[in-house]
Formats: structure tokens, sequence, C-alpha cells
């Protein structure tokens, strides 16, 4: 499905507005059990297991609006909007999960723009959750103090983006299945 033509806005119907909340609950509900996931994952592997098998879950909400609403601003507005319902329920993260939210979204909606919001599918949802791996990874050497040398630095965001694109790709494939 293409975008609109040149000139013309795409309004937000409230269709949009309620898979949006729907999305932003379900996202949510993803953001919590991650925590669990990425725990079980350093217990597991370490590290940068842990962000292989748990990061991209965490980028989910951006690629799974943008793949069923297909408007500018749905992959930004996805991620946010999950991350704040996260907020609001007690995580380890706590107001810190708004601040990746809002990165996040902002860095997926990138990949939608670079495309120029005319492609919506595995490959775009891939490039979304991908993106979404650079301002986390930085978020938590700032907020959390994760540095290490810049060889694991590397592995973390190597790992992330990686699971960002696996599970973007699974967003965008899971929401094409829902359109039909």
């Amino acid at each position: 499905m293409q975008g609109s033509p040149r000139g013309t806005i795409q309004r937000y119907t409230a269709i949009d507005y309620a898979m949006l909340a729907v999305v932003a609950v379900v996202a949510a509900i993803i953001f919590w059990a991650t925590w669990f996931i990425y725990d079980f994952g350093v217990g597991l592997g370490g590290p940068v297991f842990a962000r292989l098998v748990s990061y991209g879950l965490w980028f989910i909400g951006a690629p799974l609006a943008a793949s069923l609403i297909r408007k500018p601003l749905s992959a930004f507005l996805g991620e946010t909007l999950g991350a704040l319902v996260e907020t609001l329920v007690p995580t380890v993260g706590g107001f810190t999960n708004l601040i990746y939210g809002v990165a996040q979204g902002a860095a997926s909606e990138l990949g939608y723009l670079l495309l120029r919001y005319r492609r919506w599918g595995v490959g775009s949802g891939a490039l979304a959750g991908a993106l979404a791996a650079f301002p986390c990874v930085a978020l938590d050497s700032i907020l959390f103090g994760e540095i290490a040398t810049a060889e694991v630095m590397a592995l973390w965001l190597l790992a992330a983006v990686l699971s960002g694109a696996i599970y973007g790709a699974l967003a965008a494939g899971g929401a094409a299945t829902i359109r039909r």
C-alpha cells in the first residue's frame, strides 16, 4: 500500500486512535514482560545474549503501530504511548521508560521517514526496529552507566540492532496478518 500523494495530509481517524490505544496497552504488556526475559537472558548467556533475545521486544510498539496504521508519526506514537502505559505500571525502569520510548519512537519513525512513508512491510519494520537500538544503547550508558570497552559496546549495539530488526520484522508481519 502506498503512502499519501505529495501535498496531502493524512489525518488520524477515530479507528486510528483506537488502534493506537490498543497498541499502547499491548506494547506496555510486552515491555513489562521483557524485563523478565532480559534478566533470564543475562543469567543464561550474559549481557550480549540478553540484548539479542530481549531488546527488540522493547522496540516493538513502533513497527507494530506503524504497520497497522500506516500514517506519519504512528511509529513514534506507538512506541511513546506504550512506554507511557508501562511507566504507569511500576516496572524496574520507572520514569526512564518514557524517556526510552520517546527516543526509540523517534528513531523508529526516522526509518519510515527515510522510506518516505511509502513502505510498511517486513523490511520497513526491521529497519524501524534496528534504528531504535541506537538511542537505547546510548541511554543505557547515560542513564544506567552501562559503559564498557569499545568492543563490548559494539557487541551490545550489534545485538540490540539485530534484536530490533528481528522483532520489528515480526511485528510488521503480524500487523500485515491483522490487516487482512
